[in-house]
């Protein structure tokens, strides 16, 4: 085991509390029930971030998808934790038009990512960059991690700037509720389950 990995390794156990947790005014339980809704809902731009194989694309190439943005960064614990459990789901909806976009916003690039994929082994994720952090004109980067919920018609209709436990099973009622919508979304998804003991 390398050095290097030792260190993120260490930065992950003690980091959970400083990144993924950012004040009272966006409170989360770890749950998709925390995502709040985007009112009214707002138009991604074409902003240009960079594939796996170094292309610069846009949301177009995701268009009529329901679109999980989740922003991430190799230096954040959380994030990493996160990732396993993302490249289960989208294997989960791997035949859905659902897309899961990682995007990292390390300023390294793609030399920096693709050992982390190999490292926890994801097979499913698309690997995806902004090392200029176009993002931000649409995506506040002050946290990592953040998720956003893109609906078919390219609107960012929910958010959690949070670390989520992403294998709970409302995390598919969630998706399957956007799935469901063929136009506008006109009320974010809330969960009609009681609260768990």
């Amino acid at each position: 085991m390398s050095v290097r990995w030792v260190f993120i390794s260490l930065l992950f156990c003690f980091s959970l509390p400083v990144f993924a947790n950012h004040g009272a005014s966006e409170p989360t339980d770890g749950t998709v029930r925390s995502f709040v809704d985007v009112t009214p809902a707002k138009k991604v731009p074409l902003i240009q971030f960079q594939n796996g194989a170094g292309e610069t694309i846009n949301f177009d190439r995701f268009k009529g998808k329901v679109i999980l943005l989740n922003i991430w960064a190799t230096w954040c614990g959380p994030c990493i934790r996160e990732l396993p459990a993302l490249d289960r789901l989208q294997q989960r909806f791997a035949d859905k038009d659902f897309a899961i976009l990682p995007i990292s916003t390390d300023k390294e690039g793609l030399g920096i990512i693709k050992p982390f994929y190999k490292r926890l082994k994801l097979k499913n994720l698309g690997i995806y960059n902004d090392a200029t952090r176009a993002m931000a004109v649409t995506f506040p980067l002050d946290v990592v991690p953040a998720n956003f919920i893109i609906d078919r018609n390219g609107m960012v209709v929910s958010f959690l700037r949070s670390y989520v436990e992403w294998d709970d099973p409302e995390v598919e009622d969630m998706i399957n509720f956007y799935l469901q919508q063929k136009g506008p979304v006109a009320h974010g998804w809330k969960t009609p389950l009681p609260p768990r003991y």
